[in-house]
């Protein structure tokens, strides 16, 4: 995939840094978003790329790995988003991973 076609803000990023949520449902959007943070080391990032800004998510992870993750945005439009997410530390203690029923609601942007 060549992520210039996609936006042009997005030349820089490499296809395998990407995940394009777009078109997935959002009954299996958030928990492959998070099963995709859950893989990355501390330092290591990845381009989600949404229909809209994703912030629900973002206070979400937030709320259950307070300080873990850094959310920068690449691309902030009306109709698409694309979020650097980069994980800053470990998962508290108490939190071994991100787990979806952690999350509660939906996409908030209904997409």
């Amino acid at each position: 995939m060549n992520t210039t076609t996609l936006h042009p803000a997005l030349a820089s990023v490499s296809a395998a840094e990407l995940l394009d949520a777009r078109d997935i449902p959002c009954r299996t959007k958030h928990p492959l978003i998070l099963e995709r943070a859950n893989l990355l080391a501390v330092g290591a990032s990845f381009v989600l790329v949404n229909g809209h800004a994703p912030e629900p998510l973002r206070y979400q992870f937030e709320a259950i790995a307070p300080g873990c993750f850094q959310w920068t945005y690449l691309v902030n439009e009306d109709d698409f988003a694309a979020v650097r997410i980069t994980r800053l530390a470990a998962n508290p203690a108490h939190q071994t991973t991100l787990a979806p029923a952690a999350l509660p609601g939906g996409c908030g942007g209904g997409h």
